[in-house]
């Protein structure tokens, strides 16, 4: 029996894939050390390609007003000149951010720090005052009594122990931080090769693309070509539209929470503030944290201010999701809030804080191509949405039949 050309093009796909199949699974431990040695090779070239994209959010920005024409109808800067001028523009924007965190927030944070112990032991008093004043009530309900004792608090032992966790986690929580920063830039070498890398991307971008485009239609078939083309044109999009979205709202927000604080006369403004900056930068589980950290800061102060800071913190966030960030965001990740907190929590879950920044565009981007395979394939069965408006009894094939 002859075969077909197509049969002995897909036999000899299948032999080649349970070759390489079988070859993985025998060496799977070598294989995955090999990976992880080019990764870390790759790894200022990675920190570089990433760091190119956050600076490509500003200098967006700064293109946008050196692209205005002026009375004459010509751009303020030629196309050749305005861009090492915005990537100027970015990098002075990103050395003063660090300058001000490290000139204003960093003290603040450390004074806050510093002085909770003290306010934790300012507290004390208080709240014994409050528990010993509610034991007298209840010395006039002995029944209810019998019930709440056991579980008013020993505010002696609450307070040691919580500046014990204070001492030994705060230390933990530095080191850890220092590692990651470490671990992530390596050495002084390779942060120089991680910034020049990213200075090359930002600068020769258009001649990168030009190679990348070259190099996949000379050697992949041109309808793979533009399809991969198609998909990495909308992970940019999406990455990118959900970063300036984020970044824009944690900022507005940090500004409103600072000068909210400061009006209403909450203590930590800038600290808290910064921290909401921060949280906000996490979809949905950022607002939480904020507010929790925030509220349990300002307790030890004052806890009537506690319970107001919260409703302050709840009011700015209705501001924000009904008038704010509509007006922001011009384009909306594609994905439905369900699929949002999925994507959150199973992120978090497995890469962290990482994970939960990077798991709401990476699902809305399998989101969408998925809904586009599912609509081919629908299309060629010859179904529509109205097939599946409800349960039906019978299948929509046989509905149609």
């Amino acid at each position: 029996m002859q075969l077909s050309k197509d049969t002995k093009r897909f036999l000899v796909r299948l032999a080649t894939f349970t070759v390489l199949l079988t070859l993985v699974v025998r060496h799977f431990t070598s294989i995955g050390t090999w990976l992880g040695n080019i990764v870390s090779a790759l790894s200022p070239f990675i920190i570089g390609a990433c760091f190119a994209f956050l600076l490509s959010v500003p200098m967006r920005l700064f293109d946008r007003l050196l692209s205005k024409k002026n009375r004459k109808g010509q751009p303020l800067l030629s196309d050749k000149k305005r861009r090492p001028v915005t990537l100027v523009l970015a990098l002075l924007l990103v050395v003063l951010l660090l300058v001000l965190f490290g000139v204003i927030v960093l003290p603040q944070l450390i004074d806050t720090v510093s002085s909770l112990a003290s306010s934790v032991m300012h507290f004390v008093p208080v709240a014994q005052s409050w528990i010993a004043l509610l034991r007298e009530w209840l010395t006039q309900y002995p029944e209810i009594a019998a019930v709440v004792e056991p579980y008013l608090p020993d505010v002696n032992q609450m307070a040691s122990t919580f500046i014990s966790f204070v001492q030994k986690y705060a230390g933990i929580i530095a080191g850890t931080v220092v590692s990651n920063v470490s671990s992530l830039f390596g050495s002084a070498t390779d942060v120089i090769i991680s910034f020049v890398f990213a200075i090359y991307v930002l600068l020769q971008r258009d001649s990168l693309s030009r190679q990348c485009k070259k190099l996949l239609y000379a050697f992949l078939p041109k309808d793979f070509c533009d399809e991969t083309l198609r998909v990495a044109c909308m992970t940019h999009k999406t990455f990118f539209s959900y970063v300036t979205i984020q970044c824009t709202e944690a900022v507005i927000l940090g500004a409103l929470c600072f000068a909210g604080m400061v009006v209403f006369r909450f203590p930590y403004a800038l600290v808290i503030s910064t921290i909401m900056v921060f949280c906000a930068l996490i979809p949905i589980y950022g607002a939480i944290i904020s507010c929790v950290i925030g509220a349990f800061l300002v307790l030890f102060n004052n806890p009537i201010q506690a319970v107001w800071f919260v409703v302050f913190i709840l009011v700015l966030q209705q501001i924000e999701t009904n008038l704010i960030y509509p007006r922001v965001v011009s384009t909306s990740i594609n994905l439905p809030s369900m699929w949002v907190l999925l994507a959150v929590t199973v992120g978090g879950g497995l890469f962290g804080v990482i994970g939960m920044i990077t798991a709401v565009p990476i699902t809305s981007i399998v989101y969408t191509l998925l809904g586009e395979i599912t609509g081919k394939r629908l299309a060629e069965r010859h179904l529509t949405v109205s097939d599946f408006a409800s349960f039906p009894s019978k299948k929509p094939e046989d509905r149609q039949a």
